[in-house]
């Protein structure tokens, strides 16, 4: 029986090698056809990688098309999400403005044709703190013959934590407090915001605390007046003042009515110029008589001299 199989094995032996090879081929051929070598495109979402701690990836390209190549099995066998697209920050630790290369990961098997684009605008912006004085808005009136004769805040200064560009694009931080015909003395939780110099609410900045408590001393048999705020700036000998701003113009004061009725506007602290000075831009404090209060403790100066 055994050498009737070996000699059926050694029978036209060149003929049985030529038709294994033939279907050998013949099998390469048909997986060819039927599983052929491909590309398609992804729009893949664009990531950083190996950020540099205390720095912020500030990019707005969002997406990257990667191409790639291979068997049509393969892209029927992983889906998108197994296709990266990324920019590695590794080698970048300062301030500033960079263009990155896009890298890609994906399966072994595929092959990379292209990617669009190549390389993505990112700034590293570096996180800071930033102290600001802490800022209330009275809104609404009080109750008939009362007055805000004062606010007492739990914290003066808010800290702004966040990217360098959002936080130095905060000029105020501020909070509002509503009155609706208040009487007596309250407490009140007010939340408090940065805001730009239009106004407008600035994003990504962390504000701490970002609530406060305020006490609204409320008066009786005590008035209430809006007067000009005027800086008390004296000027060098020989110079000219080319621009002037106060804010606010105006103040709201509280006292007895016979102490009032002699104050026309509040002066601010006085502000000495040197010589060669050329402007000023800070904070000056209110210059109150005895007997008077305001809501507001200080104002906002720039002053400026012609060359």
């Amino acid at each position: 029986m055994l050498e009737q199989i070996k000699d059926a094995f050694q029978r036209n032996k060149i003929q049985k090698i030529v038709a294994l090879l033939s279907s050998m081929i013949l099998w390469f051929f048909v997986m060819d056809t039927q599983n052929p070598t491909i590309n398609d495109s992804y729009d893949i979402p664009v990531t950083m990688a190996n950020t540099p701690q205390n720095f912020k990836a500030v990019y707005t390209e969002q997406t990257i098309r990667v191409k790639l190549s291979a068997p049509r099995s393969y892209f029927i066998d992983y889906g998108v999400n197994n296709i990266r697209a990324f920019a590695n920050l590794q080698n970048y630790s300062a301030e500033g403005e960079y263009e990155i290369p896009i890298e890609a990961s994906f399966p072994k098997g595929f092959e990379l044709e292209s990617i669009t684009p190549a390389t993505i605008h990112v700034q590293l912006d570096p996180y800071i703190e930033k102290q600001m004085p802490a800022e209330v808005i009275v809104t609404g009136s009080p109750a008939t013959n009362s007055v805000v004769k004062a606010l007492e805040k739990s914290s003066t200064s808010i800290t702004l934590i966040g990217p360098k560009t959002p936080v130095t694009a905060v000029k105020r931080v501020i909070g509002y407090i509503g009155l609706n015909d208040n009487s007596e003395t309250f407490d009140i939780l007010v939340p408090m915001t940065a805001i730009d110099e239009d106004g407008r609410e600035v994003r990504g900045v962390r504000v701490a605390p970002s609530v406060i408590t305020v006490t609204v001393e409320i008066a009786n048999e005590l008035q209430q007046k809006t007067v000009p705020v005027v800086a008390d700036i004296t000027i060098p000998e020989g110079r000219e003042i080319s621009e002037l701003i106060v804010n606010p113009q105006t103040v709201d004061i509280v006292g007895r009515e016979e102490i009032l009725s002699s104050i026309d506007s509040i002066k601010t602290e006085p502000l000495n110029f040197v010589v060669n000075a050329k402007t000023f831009i800070g904070k000056l404090r209110l210059n109150l008589p005895d007997g008077v209060t305001s809501t507001a403790d200080e104002v906002d100066v720039t002053c400026k001299f012609k060359e």
